[in-house]
């Protein structure tokens, strides 16, 4: 075990040393997000490490994933806007959402994440 790996699987002990090797293998399948409005850098993207016997979901604190992210990045959350659709808070909403607030850097880090290149299995 590398104890200043990127993330290491509580489950099978795999280990990425980076972010970018943590999202460029295959068997590491973003599977949702779990909002923290009270502290936006305190949600978490959750990953399924499908790796044969494993299977185990990983939750990731979103604060590591700022440098993907061009959006502002705010401290607290208001009160969601008129229209707002509730992606934050619909379990398996990964898309862009179309309103300007406090979360679209985290929706722009979701879209990053799932269009990162792979390497071959």
């Amino acid at each position: 075990m590398n104890p200043k790996a990127f993330k290491i699987c509580t489950s099978c002990h795999a280990s990425w040393p980076t972010l970018e090797e943590f999202l460029s293998d295959p068997e590491v399948m973003l599977a949702g997000y779990q909002a923290h409005f009270d502290d936006l850098l305190g949600g978490l993207f959750l990953f399924s490490h499908v790796h044969d016997g494993c299977y185990t979901t990983l939750g990731i604190p979103v604060g590591q994933f700022v440098s993907l992210s061009k959006q502002p990045i705010l401290n607290k959350r208001s009160e969601p806007t008129q229209g707002c659709p509730g992606l934050c808070v619909r379990e398996g909403a990964l898309e862009l959402c179309p309103l300007k607030c406090e979360c679209n850097w985290v929706r722009e880090v979701l879209q990053t994440i799932k269009k990162w290149p792979r390497q071959a299995a």
